[in-house]
């Protein structure tokens, strides 16, 4: 029984700690005002990043037919950047490895 607690207790308090992704900016890329670009640029800092860098995983217009999946490494400051191709103007973003999710929406 002492066991499971003290197991239980170590699992809530990593868990406590783990980092978590904030999205800075999410904006398309416009060449003229009359031609419709899909290239937007998403931008994030990894709050709390557990090692020196940290594997991000994005998900360009998840639940269309055609999800498109991106990875990229935050740096030591947690900061990380990469453009992208969306046509609903959303985004799924989260570490790797954890299926805790932010989503994203183009402004």
């Amino acid at each position: 029984m002492k066991n499971t607690i003290s197991l239980l207790l170590c699992f809530f308090s990593v868990s406590a700690f783990s980092a978590s992704v904030k999205i800075t900016s999410f904006t398309q890329v416009r060449i003229n005002e009359t031609f419709n670009n899909p290239l937007a640029e998403l931008c994030g800092l990894v709050e709390s990043p557990s090692q020196a860098q940290t594997f991000i995983t994005v998900i360009v217009d998840a639940g269309s037919r055609r999800p498109a999946t991106y990875n990229t490494i935050a740096g030591a400051d947690g900061k990380f950047c990469l453009p992208v191709i969306t046509y609903r103007g959303i985004a799924d973003v989260g570490i790797m490895g954890e299926k805790k999710t932010l989503r994203a929406e183009l402004k």
